[in-house]
C-alpha cells in the first residue's frame, strides 16, 4: 500500500497532528473573524483614525505571510508595506503599525514594536502572548490568538484577525459576507483532499507524488498572487523539509526564463504555475508562451487555478491545497511535518 493511503502510517509520521491543523482551516477562519478576542485601551476612541496615511505590518515567517496577503489585497487606496527585519526604515506619526507575532517573542518584530512606540500612536498587534502582549496590553489595540500552534499552521487565525484589526482601524470595510464565502468554498474542498481519499481521487496526494524527487519552482501568473506562490514555497520548506523556490510573471520573463534553456535538468526541477481561469490577457499570453517552451523541452509542469470572487478568496482557495500538498510531501519524505530542527538549531545558536 502506498504510504499516502495508509492512514495508520501517516499518523505515525505525524505525531503532533499537523494534518488536523491544516484541514481545519475553515474553522480557524470562522473563529478568528467572527469570535475575535479584541483588547482595546480606554483611549482608543480618541484616536483620529482619518489621520492614518499608510499601514506598515511587521512580522516574520509564518506570521508575516498574512501581511503579504493584506498588502496585495488591500493596498490599493492606502500604501501598505510589510517589514521583515529589526527596523522600520520609514514611518511617521500618522503611520499605522501592526505587529504580527504568533508567539509574541519574535526578536525582529519586538524590535520594530519598540521603535514604533517612539514614533506613532497608531499601533495594533496580533499575538498569543509573550513580549508583545506585555508591551501592548492595556496600551494599544490588540487581538489575542489561541496559543500552542506552529505559526505556519495558524494562518487562518493570523490573517483573519488582521482583517478584523484593519476593520477596527477603519482601513477596510466590513468583510463578513466575503469571509463567509471563503469558508464555504474551503469546506467544499476539504472532503476532496482529506487523507481518507485515495491517491487516484485526491489532487493533493497525486500532486505531492509528482513533486517528490524534483525541486519545485513555483510561479504566480501575476503579481497579485505572489503571496500565494511564496506560501507554497515556505510550506514545502517547513513541512516537508524540502527545497522550493518561487517567482512571478511578468518579471520572470525578463530573467529566470533563460535558466530553462539548460539541457539535462528535466528530471531535477518541476515548474508549478498558480493562476486564474480567466487571466488578464497580458499575463495569459506570457504564461502560454512559457508553457510552450517547457513542452518543447519535455519539461513536465503542474498548473493550478484559484477560485473565488475576490482576491482573498482566490488566494486561500489554493493556500488550502498547497498546505495539504506540503503535508503529503512530508509523508512521502518520511519526515515529521511539525518538527523544524534547523530553525530551532539556528535560534539556539544566535540566542
Amino acid at each position: 500500500m502506498n504510504v499516502l493511503d495508509d492512514i495508520k502510517k501517516m499518523k505515525q509520521l505525524d505525531p503532533d497532528d499537523m494534518y488536523n491543523k491544516i484541514i481545519h482551516l475553515p474553522e480557524q477562519i470562522l473563529k478568528s473573524y467572527f469570535e475575535p478576542k479584541i483588547h482595546s485601551p480606554l483611549n482608543f476612541s480618541k484616536l483620529k483614525l482619518n489621520d492614518i496615511d499608510k499601514v506598515i505590518i511587521c512580522g516574520m515567517g509564518g506570521s508575516a505571510i498574512s501581511g503579504d496577503i493584506a498588502k496585495t489585497s488591500f493596498g490599493t487606496k492606502l500604501p501598505f508595506e510589510v517589514i521583515k527585519d529589526y527596523q522600520i526604515p520609514f514611518l511617521n506619526e500618522n503611520t499605522l503599525i501592526i505587529i504580527l507575532s504568533y508567539s509574541g517573542n519574535t526578536e525582529e518584530t519586538v524590535s520594530c514594536l519598540k521603535q514604533a512606540i517612539s514614533e506613532t500612536k497608531f499601533i495594533g498587534a496580533i499575538t498569543s502572548g509573550g513580549k508583545v502582549k506585555e508591551i501592548v496590553d492595556e496600551n494599544y489595540c490588540w487581538l489575542e490568538l489561541l496559543p500552542g500552534l506552529p505559526p505556519r499552521s495558524a494562518i487562518g487565525y493570523l490573517f483573519f484577525s488582521l482583517m478584523k484589526l484593519l476593520e477596527k482601524f477603519e482601513i477596510i470595510p466590513n468583510h463578513s459576507k466575503r469571509v463567509k464565502s471563503v469558508v464555504t468554498n474551503l469546506m467544499k474542498k476539504a472532503g476532496a483532499i482529506a487523507y481518507d481519499v485515495p491517491i487516484e481521487k485526491n489532487l493533493a496526494k497525486s500532486s505531492a507524488e509528482k513533486i517528490k524527487g524534483r525541486i519545485p519552482i513555483i510561479y504566480s501568473s501575476n503579481p497579485q498572487l505572489v503571496p500565494l506562490a511564496y506560501r507554497w514555497k515556505c510550506q514545502i520548506n517547513e513541512n516537508a523539509k524540502y527545497p522550493a523556490f518561487h517567482h512571478t510573471f511578468p518579471e520572470m520573463n525578463h530573467n529566470e526564463i533563460e535558466g530553462w534553456e539548460v539541457e539535462g535538468f528535466e528530471n531535477y526541477f518541476i515548474p508549478i504555475i498558480l493562476k486564474r481561469f480567466k487571466e488578464e490577457p497580458q499575463y495569459q499570453k506570457r504564461v502560454n508562451s512559457f508553457k510552450k517552451l517547457l513542452r518543447n523541452r519535455n519539461v513536465e509542469y503542474l498548473e493550478f487555478f484559484v477560485e473565488g470572487d475576490f482576491l482573498v478568496e482566490e488566494i486561500f482557495s489554493l493556500i488550502y491545497l498547497g498546505d495539504m500538498i506540503s503535508f503529503y510531501l512530508a509523508i512521502l519524505q518520511r519526515v515529521d511535518p511539525t518538527e523544524i530542527e534547523f530553525i530551532n538549531f539556528l535560534k539556539k545558536e544566535i540566542s
